[in-house]
């Protein structure tokens, strides 16, 4: 079987099992009750930084049964023109083996020109993997689909909303959504402030264009705001209304202001959960709780 070894490990998070296990067991029960999110959004700096966020964000969806756990990010390097999808058929940390679901992989390879298979940009990314050790922990049975967003072009994100709205037609009941993202990138104290603001208001109104647009004008350095625009473009389909769990920076674990990391934890409760939109728009009626096939 060919496995997506830890890379990260040591470094974002504890490299022996036992540490990390007890770590990423403090972090979820200091995050209070769970909850029923089909969405969430976390970020990926190391656990020194971001631990805590993440953890909030995950135990927002610890109280479903998810089965599938479609987990989104960015590419940090040499960025393309597509979405990447794994060769690989598990991913790997200090804590298990994830299995991943082939037949949903396939699925996304054949549905679009914008979907490649490739795993040399899975293997030089954190985004994903820090994200892992919470999976393991809360949804240890459940199925990984990796999928990394290159650079975050309106074609990419139209194309991601597709293939979620196509997905989540077929298991929404045991499936969640998580989108690896930070919401801003390295920038001075009071200007990463402002930032983060704006991002986090377009995100509660669900205006996913925007994002695309100030994307496009550079004004946005969330890395994994394409990600975020797509699952907009979902979720306000689906009637779903974001909360931010919980919000921190970098300098919790650094005094450098000229360089300020803004993080967020934020769940997405779906109000409409009876029906999922289909590739036209038109609402298809899908069983709650069961798989939809």
């Amino acid at each position: 079987m060919k496995v997506r070894a830890a890379t990260v490990e040591g470094i974002f998070y504890p490299a022996e099992r036992s540490a990390l296990a007890q770590r990423v067991g403090g972090l979820l029960a200091a995050a209070g009750q769970a909850g029923t999110a089909s969405c969430i959004i976390s970020p990926h700096a190391a656990y020194d930084y971001s631990g805590a966020l993440s953890a909030a964000a995950f135990q927002a969806a610890a109280g479903r049964p998810v089965e599938r756990v479609l987990l989104l990010g960015p590419v940090h390097r040499e960025p393309v023109d597509r979405l990447l999808l794994p060769e690989s058929e598990a991913f790997q940390t200090p804590l298990a083996t994830t299995p991943i679901d082939r037949q949903t992989v396939d699925r996304l390879a054949s549905l679009d020109s914008c979907f490649a298979l490739d795993d040399i940009p899975h293997l030089e990314e954190h985004c994903l993997e820090v994200q892992l050790p919470f999976m393991q922990t809360l949804f240890p049975g459940a199925r990984l689909v990796p999928v990394l967003m290159g650079r975050p072009a309106p074609r990419l994100v139209d194309a991601l909303a597709g293939a979620l709205r196509r997905e989540l037609a077929f298991e929404p009941g045991r499936t969640l959504v998580a989108v690896s993202a930070n919401l801003t990138s390295y920038r001075p104290r009071a200007e990463g402030e402002r930032e983060a603001q704006a991002l986090l208001d377009l995100i509660r109104a669900g205006d996913w264009r925007a994002i695309v647009e100030q994307i496009a004008r550079k004004s946005i350095s969330s890395c994994g705001a394409g990600c975020i625009a797509a699952i907009l473009a979902l979720e306000q389909e689906l009637g779903s209304r974001a909360e931010v769990l919980k919000l921190g920076s970098s300098l919790a674990a650094s005094d450098d202001e000229r360089k300020v990391v803004h993080y967020g934890a934020i769940a997405f409760e779906r109000a409409n959960h009876g029906t999922i939109p289909d590739s036209r728009g038109t609402q298809r009626a899908v069983e709650r709780g069961t798989g939809g096939d």
